[in-house]
């Protein structure tokens, strides 16, 4: 009687949760140190040319994404956008949520895991470490998209983190690798400082979906599993191969 009792409430609270699909914009943003504009000048000798590659900085496109979850799992997709300009975006080395184009996240592994085949014409499953951290409530809030959420931060090892989640939805999931609040986060700024230029991340909920049916995610363990260190030692060996190729030929005076 007790098992029926538990699976009778187990249903009611599945029937009675809300699911939600929700559209993120990304904005990545740098600001480059005193160091990193001395690096610079390495290579763009040129003032004119300098300056002009510090003014593209201040454009990084932004980014779409969705994001779904269930009670133990989410995933985040990035959204493919035709661009009909003619102006190209300019690419600075990636710089953009490290977490791939579909990542998977597994809450009870406290990992996700992203499906690519870049680089190597072979789909892989890359893999790292979410990280759950300690955020502290301010005590402000606000209003995104209906909902009332409230402000917390954190700091974690280099990144400052704020976060602006959603008690009603009680999941303490994130699009992005960083979670740990108590509700949904919709708004998430991090930065950090690599290599002497200070990053910055923002995700800001923009449109939300109420779900019918319940989510489900599928990772495909048949692949070969690869760490996100090792990917980018794989992507790193790529592009040192490449820069060999691009100078075979090369007369050396």
């Amino acid at each position: 009687m007790k098992k029926l009792i538990a699976l009778i409430i187990l249903i009611s609270s599945f029937a009675n949760a809300q699911f939600y699909e929700i559209e993120y914009e990304v904005q990545p943003q740098i600001h480059f140190t005193g160091k990193a504009l001395e690096n610079l000048k390495q290579y763009y000798p040129d003032e004119k040319q300098r300056e002009e590659f510090l003014e593209l900085a201040k454009k990084i496109p932004k980014t779409n994404y969705s994001f779904k979850y269930n009670q133990s799992e989410s995933q985040t997709q990035y959204i493919s956008k035709i661009d009909n300009s003619q102006q190209e975006s300019p690419n600075f080395m990636g710089i953009g949520p490290e977490i791939g184009e579909n990542p998977i996240f597994n809450y009870k592994e406290n990992r996700y895991y992203n499906e690519t085949d870049l680089f190597t014409g072979n789909k892989m499953l890359v893999y790292d470490s979410l990280q759950k951290v300690n955020f502290i409530e301010t005590g402000k809030t606000k209003n995104i998209l209906d909902f009332e959420v409230k402000e917390a931060t954190a700091k974690y090892k280099n990144y400052d983190i704020i976060a602006w989640y959603m008690p009603k939805i009680k999941h303490s999931y994130s699009p992005d690798k960083f979670y740990g609040t108590d509700g949904l986060i919709l708004e998430l700024h991090y930065k950090y400082i690599k290599d002497d230029i200070e990053v910055m991340i923002s995700w800001s909920a923009i449109k939300k979906k109420e779900l019918k049916k319940v989510p489900i995610f599928k990772i495909n363990n048949n692949l070969k599993k690869v760490s996100q260190s090792e990917f980018y030692k794989m992507i790193e060996d790529s592009n040192q191969i490449q820069r060999e190729i691009n100078n075979e030929g090369i007369d050396k005076k």
